[in-house]
């Protein structure tokens, strides 16, 4: 017997996994954006790569510029894996989130009290995606689930399974008008541009003091 793969808009393969034998719900997050954000780190990483091994060919130092390639294509590799390797979950007693970044949920379904569904905008644009987070009764965020990573079908699967009351706002809102409204959902560095600057600041002054330690090494 042939099962038809489903598939999205775009014509990739749906990120739903269903498993009937435990009556679990399995989605996954985008697979286009792991796609997306490694073909931009190629090519923007390697160009630089092959011009300082070139111009360092000659003074014996090519094998610094290899240490740091390595370096930068272990943590991609890292990043790569963590994200391939996250899902979300839904079984009937046990609600599980794995992120690609650092951070696990794992809870009773009977915790989830209520689920907020909203659309925002993405920045300077006005497509917008699903924002989802689930509260327990006194109103507190337990999860978030945003369509930055999770595609429309993952988030209707996650709220058909969950079957909780689901508020659903009709209005899209802009990233500001999100945090503001529903600051339940906001994450500890969203909507905080006095935070977010200085972090944005320190990693250009940690890039940028790389670059000058790597040229010190080179130039001997």
């Amino acid at each position: 017997m042939t099962l038809d793969v489903p598939r999205d808009e775009a014509g990739y393969e749906a990120d739903v996994e269903l498993v009937d034998a435990v009556d679990e719900v399995v989605v996954l997050p985008r697979p286009s954006l792991a796609r997306s954000a490694t073909l931009t780190a190629i090519a923007s990483l390697a160009p630089v790569a092959a011009l300082l091994l070139w111009l360092t060919h000659d003074t014996g130092d090519w094998p610094a510029v290899l240490w740091v390639a390595d370096v930068v294509i272990v943590i991609g590799l890292v990043a790569y894996w963590r994200y391939r390797v996250s899902s979300t979950v839904v079984s009937p007693t046990e609600f599980v989130k794995r992120g690609w970044l650092p951070g696990f949920v794992r809870l009773r379904r009977d915790r989830i009290a209520a689920l907020v569904l909203v659309r925002t905008y993405l920045s300077h644009s006005t497509e917008t995606v699903p924002q989802l987070y689930a509260t327990d009764a006194s109103g507190a965020r337990l999860f978030r689930m945003r369509g930055t990573y999770w595609s429309e079908e993952a988030v209707a699967r996650v709220v058909e399974a969950l079957d909780v009351p689901t508020t659903r706002v009709a209005k899209p809102l802009t990233p500001r008008e999100f945090h503001r409204e529903h600051p339940a959902a906001r994450y500890w560095y969203e909507g905080r541009p006095w935070l977010s600057g200085p972090v944005v600041v320190g990693l250009f002054a940690a890039a940028t003091g790389g670059l000058v330690l790597l040229y010190g090494v080179l130039a001997g």
